[in-house]
């Protein structure tokens, strides 16, 4: 019989070889065991009924005979999902908190059994190393991660080979830009509308809202205003305060009695040339009256 091996034939041989070789080396530090050398391992799930003993290896040469299994647990998901750093790969092989596994071997996240994230008293809290979902409008479910720090996509899924998601992303982006110092920076990036449409299906009102995820959290302002980025920075906001309610130069244009309309609340302009505003207002939904006095 004649067998004729083309190159890509022998190439992905030795590729083959090659990585069988590097996988044992690596998952078992020695390639030179002896004759009938025996190894028992056993990778428990602490979250899915997926625990598998597996059979004694048996080794001739350093060669497997029977097969070995690991499943990876919940623990190595979740400090793979914490921090990306701390997963390495060498060819077919990931390493991660001393185990060794393929990305065959790692769990998929079943989306379907998880909660989304809603607010709760414009409390935006997405937990601390905790899966969740983000069903688009479509009705799609995107299974989402929260860090010590952040939201983001699941690292175990990536490397499990999902494909990538950009509705995922973009929402994750969203609430990224919501947790930072000045989230008017989500204007570069969503439109107005957009930036509507989270706030709305998270059920987060005009006003004071909280976003938090893992041990940071981050307070901003959502108004109703039509003139400018609906999300602004509670530092903003108290500035924006503070002009409006002391006394400045910028209300000496204005005549006493003059009406802002805040809110669709009307303030009036008092004899000290301020305004009697509460703290919390929409005083970026402002209406100015004319400059000019009347003569």
């Amino acid at each position: 019989m004649n067998v004729n091996l083309s190159g890509w034939n022998v190439n992905r041989m030795t590729h083959a070889i090659n990585n069988r070789k590097t996988m044992l080396d690596i998952l078992f530090g020695d390639r030179n065991l002896s004759k009938k050398q025996k190894k028992d391992s056993f990778f428990k799930s602490d979250i899915y009924d997926i625990g598998i003993y597996t059979k004694q290896a048996e080794w001739t040469n350093g060669v497997i005979q029977g097969t070995q299994k690991v499943v990876v647990s919940s623990k190595i998901l979740t400090i793979m999902n914490n921090n990306i750093a701390d997963l390495h790969k060498s060819g077919d092989i990931f390493e991660c908190g001393g185990m060794y596994f393929t990305a065959d071997q790692i769990p998929k996240i079943n989306t379907g059994s998880l909660e989304e994230v809603k607010a709760s008293d414009n409390v935006m809290d997405f937990g601390k190393e905790k899966y969740f979902k983000y069903v688009s409008a479509d009705g799609k479910e995107h299974c989402l991660y929260a860090d010590h720090k952040t939201v983001g996509s699941v690292n175990s899924e990536v490397m499990r080979g999902e494909p990538y998601d950009e509705t995922l992303e973009k929402y994750a982006g969203f609430w990224r830009y919501m947790m930072s110092k000045d989230p008017i920076v989500a204007g570069f990036s969503y439109s107005d509308e957009e930036i509507r449409n989270y706030m709305d299906e998270a059920g987060i009102q005009t006003g004071f809202f909280t976003v938090k995820a893992g041990d940071r959290e981050a307070t901003q302002f959502y108004s109703a205003t039509n003139t400018t980025c609906p999300v602004q920075s509670k530092l903003r906001y108290d500035q924006q305060y503070q002009r409006l309610t002391e006394k400045s130069p910028f209300f000496d244009s204005f005549e006493v009695g003059s009406v802002f309309k805040i809110g669709g609340k009307d303030y009036i302009l008092n004899e000290s040339h301020m305004l009697d505003i509460p703290y919390g207002e929409d005083i970026f939904d402002i209406q100015y009256p004319s400059r000019e006095k009347s003569q």
